[in-house]
């Protein structure tokens, strides 16, 4: 039997580099955005399930109209939107939750 060495696969062209702050920026801002929207929205009443088409779509405009000098790939894109997804849910306060954090803080 033959040894035959381990091939080292390289790394996708499309991998972000972590030196890479102005995306990581980039992501945080979107995630402030996104987290803000969902609270704005919930306030008027409306149901998770009608803001998160919204959010998929601010998404896709904002790395439309991203400042990045190299779009991103599809995967990213793909994994951005769901991650999205997420922050909305994780923002989202059911109505009972949410109408107690109401009640109990202070008034100014």
């Amino acid at each position: 039997m033959q040894n035959v060495p381990n091939a080292v696969v390289g790394l996708p062209d499309d991998l972000v580099s972590p030196d890479d702050e102005g995306l990581f920026a980039f992501i945080r801002t979107l995630r402030v955005a996104v987290k803000a929207k969902v609270r704005a929205e919930q306030q008027r009443g409306r149901p998770l399930s009608e803001i998160v088409p919204e959010v998929r779509e601010m998404v896709r405009v904002a790395e439309a109209s991203a400042p990045h000098p190299k779009p991103f790939p599809s995967r990213a894109y793909r994994a951005l939107s769901r991650q999205a997804v997420a922050w909305c849910v994780e923002a989202y306060r059911p109505q009972f939750f949410a109408a107690e954090e109401i009640q109990t803080q202070p008034r100014t």
